[in-house]
């Protein structure tokens, strides 16, 4: 009996159910080659809601707010972005170091038209990257990722 409750704890503390983030790269990197059409977005958004993975939430809220520049409607365009700007905004309230999300913010906020509105974060968050992505859990590969990323966007 005392094995089957120590088996028992084992598998109850092993799980964790936002530990599915075996994809996160292969999002990272359909994110940072860039998405160009409706496809390609349509396989970013299908991964982002395969996976359970908090990580991936910014990712699919970026994916969120892109579907707008893939649909004729003006009032769905503007609904596809508050939905994704909203999702992305309270991961953000919820994980206010995330690095990821403040870099995915920092660059939407960038290309986003200015009459949406949608710029009020980006000296902030741009700060926040340069002064914190080296003490981020991010692997250095991507912390050089998205440091080139930012220089090469940041005069756009």
């Amino acid at each position: 009996m005392k094995t089957l409750f120590i088996a028992l704890l084992i598998s109850i503390n092993s799980y964790h159910p936002n530990d599915n983030c075996d994809h996160l790269n292969e999002i990272r990197d359909i994110f940072q080659a860039g998405v160009n059409n409706k496809e390609e977005l349509a396989e970013m958004i299908a991964i982002c809601k395969k996976y359970d993975c908090d990580k991936i939430t910014p990712y699919y809220a970026a994916a969120t707010m892109r579907k707008a520049e893939f649909v004729w409607s003006p009032l769905e365009k503007l609904s596809n972005f508050n939905k994704g700007k909203k999702m992305l905004e309270s991961f953000i309230k919820e994980h206010p170091n995330n690095i990821e999300a403040k870099y995915i913010r920092w660059l939407t906020q960038k290309m986003a038209p200015k009459f949406l509105g949608y710029h009020e974060n980006i000296k902030e968050d741009y700060d926040y990257i340069q002064k914190n992505i080296t003490k981020s859990d991010l692997d250095k590969e991507y912390q050089k990722v998205i440091l080139n990323h930012i220089q090469k966007m940041k005069h756009e």
